[in-house]
């Protein structure tokens, strides 16, 4: 399957790039901005802070956008969301604009990925999904093969491990 083939579901005044170190200040803020907001709908108010405060360390936050190739959707307003992959399929993000969610970003970011990956000969990408997007990677016929449990900085967190095979290019 070549994930572009199917239609565009965001409007064509929206751009799909790769990320550049100029993006980096708006990308914390964007994600920043959407734990904070639509966090509270899956996780506890302590576990939204420190899903938010992630972004916080613009160093650490540097190495998680540029430690893959990750791809930004922009227009007008600015950054509208972003996803990232590394070299050997780990999805590494999927985030959407707090104010832009539902309106296929999120689909069409992944959906740029995944091409990404199989141009690159990737046969299984794999990723660590929260419950806030979980469904978007089902759409996409990701499966969970675990869930699992963690600890970051003394609060829990529940993640869903998935992946999906890819088809090769023809």
């Amino acid at each position: 399957m070549d994930y572009f083939a199917e239609p565009n579901p965001i409007s064509p005044m929206n751009k799909i790039r790769r990320s550049q170190d100029s993006d980096l200040a708006e990308l914390a803020q964007l994600y920043r901005q959407t734990v904070q907001v639509h966090g509270s709908t899956y996780y506890t108010p302590e576990q939204v802070k420190v899903w938010a405060d992630f972004a916080t360390d613009l160093d650490h936050f540097r190495r998680f956008i540029l430690s893959g190739t990750t791809f930004v959707c922009w227009d007008e307003t600015g950054l509208l969301g972003f996803s990232g992959i590394s070299q050997n399929g780990h999805i590494l993000s999927a985030y959407v604009r707090y104010d832009r969610l539902r309106q296929g970003i999120g689909t069409a970011l992944l959906r740029t990925v995944l091409n990404y990956a199989q141009t690159q000969g990737i046969k299984r990408v794999y990723v660590e999904a929260s419950e806030f997007s979980l469904k978007l990677f089902e759409q996409f016929g990701f499966k969970v093969y675990e869930i699992e449990s963690l600890e970051r900085q003394g609060v829990q967190f529940q993640r869903y491990l998935l992946e999906l095979c890819l088809p090769e290019i023809k």
